[in-house]
């Protein structure tokens, strides 16, 4: 039973309709009368006192702080400046004013931010009632606008990086036909920075897994949980563990919030915001269809990943640079959807030139052995892998299992080349990478046979070609050979069928309007320049135009790809001067297409 408050109410005191002669009496009895005692609640009067308490602190509080609020709140109005506000500095000034109150306001109901002082019920929903709180919020909101955040719960990210992605095979759900469960699992971290996690840009690591709800045709629906916590796999909503244990080893290290009393659920809206950003970057660049689609629902791959926010950026820097020069790079055509545009090429009847090399490589089976026994297989440019398959099953024959390695910069490559090889026999443990770059220390340990086929190598000028043979170079042993494949100057007119087909022009067209050039304001032609012995494919600029802020103008033309035909004998002289012998040589019957197998030089 809760206690009892006694309240004094004198016998008199409900009476009503007293004639005033009575009154007199009345009044005069009650100074001898004893008291009669009425019980009530003492939760009901308390509670009733704490408010009263709570409206004269806040009155007090909002006449103390009105002033500087009202200042506050004049120069934000004036300075305050968002893309979304545009429009409406052009209108007249009272709506403008009218249009940054209401944001103030919207604002002010997250009840962590500097906003919040302009929200009249911020007191009573915290509870933080007292002017020693209020000033030590005050100081610290005061010092993180200055470090343009407005609120604790704010977070810049510096950079996402995706290490490794791992496809595992379907587990079918409760209705086989449409449910499965656990198809895909991410590794990666984020570097991130906020008022909650110190003067240092702090890492973190995360895990996500991809899980199919439905599928049914075209239609897909997934799920991606994203923990901070690897070995706790539950939904990322505030009252995930993962997200809460996270929270709670933060908020210990750290716990600069201390003299604010904001405690972890602050941290927890901060780690949810970083979810939902590691969410939109993994969905951009992990492609979710490929888990879930049918004819790949068995395959099993892992691979170690280079994917990073700022790999993103020396990426668009490379983009701009070739716009200036007039000029790419041809990896620009594997990224985004150049590679599934790509890989229905291959899959074309058009596709002429690497069945050439498909078959050179199925005729010298035997003679290839000798060098891909008990080797691990590293295929630089996979593609959908058809022509490593014959090798792979050379290798079988005489070894219960081998292994694999694809390696490209998109994982679509990597994804089809483990979907077309689908051999439990084959471990695939690919990695997506620019091989361009410095390839030293990222290939496996052991014997290793490498591969450069579909003439790669051509993909641009000498200085590329001796550059890119120089890097695998480097990263290679005394034990490992490189196989090398590359088209010969032949008929170039048959050559040029091949690049002028239905399939390959969208090759090329996927790419242009990838960079952001508008289709209906350029021309693809593709050429053949005998004299150099190369295949261009050249945008003609039809009018004037401005692509990712480099400006063009009509009757311009630039060079987006480059391929390279070589003379018999050319390919040994670019070895040589990358610092590699030639072991072996195939040619076809006609002389169209070359294979090397290149060692370290001595």
């Amino acid at each position: 039973m809760p206690e009892k408050e006694f309240k004094i109410i004198t016998p008199g005191s409900q009476e009503k309709g007293l004639e005033s002669g009575e009154e007199k009496e009345v009044k005069q009895r009650k100074k001898y009368e004893k008291p009669v005692i009425e019980s009530v609640d003492k939760q009901t009067l308390e509670k009733k006192l704490l408010a009263q308490e709570k409206q004269r602190i806040n009155e007090t509080l909002e006449k103390i702080h009105r002033p500087q609020i009202q200042a506050r709140l004049q120069k934000d109005l004036q300075l305050t400046k968002q893309p979304e506000q545009v429009k409406a500095e052009s209108e007249p000034a009272a709506t403008y004013e009218q249009t940054l109150v209401q944001k103030i306001s919207n604002k002010s109901k997250d009840p962590f931010s500097y906003w919040s002082f302009f929200n009249a019920r911020y007191f009573n929903q915290t509870g933080l009632l007292t002017p020693w709180h209020v000033f030590n919020r005050k100081l610290g909101l005061a010092v993180i606008k200055e470090q343009d955040y407005e609120s604790f719960a704010d977070v810049k990210v510096n950079n996402i990086t995706i290490e490794d992605i791992e496809k595992l095979s379907e587990e079918k759900g409760w209705d086989p036909y449409l449910h499965s469960r656990g198809a895909g699992k991410i590794r990666g971290s984020i570097k991130v920075e906020g008022p909650l996690f110190g003067k240092k840009p702090a890492e973190l690591a995360w895990v996500t897994y991809f899980n199919e709800l439905y599928y049914s045709g075209d239609f897909l629906k997934y799920d991606l949980d994203v923990n901070f916590q690897e070995q706790i796999s539950a939904w990322t909503n505030i009252d995930n563990p993962a997200i809460s244990g996270k929270a709670e080893e933060i908020m210990s290290r750290y716990h600069l919030d201390k003299p604010f009393d904001l405690g972890k659920e602050i941290y927890r809206q901060a780690l949810q915001k970083l979810a939902n950003k590691i969410k939109e970057y993994v969905v951009a660049n992990c492609l979710p269809y490929e888990f879930f689609r049918g004819d790949r629902s068995k395959t099993v791959v892992a691979m170690g990943a280079e994917i990073s926010q700022e790999i993103d950026k020396e990426r668009e820097w490379e983009i701009v640079t070739g716009l200036e020069n007039h000029q790419f790079d041809e990896k620009i055509f594997y990224l985004g959807p150049g590679a599934e545009k790509y890989l229905e090429y291959l899959k074309s009847d058009e596709n002429k030139l690497n069945n050439f090399e498909l078959e050179l490589i199925k005729k010298n089976l035997d003679k290839l052995a000798s060098f891909i026994k008990k080797r691990t297989i590293s295929d630089l440019g996979p593609a959908n892998a058809l022509k490593i398959i014959p090798l792979l099953e050379k290798q079988l024959e005489s070894q219960k299992e081998v292994a694999y390695v694809p390696i490209d910069i998109n994982p679509a490559m990597i994804f089809a080349a483990a979907a077309n090889i689908n051999n439990p026999k084959v471990k695939v443990e690919g990695k997506i990478l620019d091989f361009t770059k410095p390839l030293a220390g990222k290939f496996e340990s052991g014997p290793k046979f490498l591969t450069l086929l579909g003439n790669t190598l051509g993909n641009g000028d000498e200085n590329y070609q001796r550059g890119l043979l120089k890097n695998i170079n480097q990263a290679m042993t005394a034990d490992d050979f490189l196989m090398v494949g590359i088209h010969l100057k032949s008929d170039w007119q048959e050559i040029l069928k091949n690049y002028e087909s239905a399939k390959g022009r969208e090759v090329f067209l996927s790419a242009i309007e990838s960079i952001g050039f508008p289709l209906d304001k350029i021309e693809l032609e593709i050429i053949a320049d005998e004299e150099n012995r190369q295949i261009k494919a050249m945008v003609k600029i039809k009018e004037d135009l401005k692509v990712r802020g480099v400006r063009f103008k009509q009757g311009e033309n630039l060079t987006i790809f480059v391929s390279q035909k070589y003379d018999v004998g050319e390919l040994e002289n670019l070895a040589h001067s990358a610092g590699l012998e030639v072991e072996k040589t195939f040619r076809d019957e006609k002389n169209q297409y070359e294979l090397a197998v290149l060692k370290k030089g001595k």
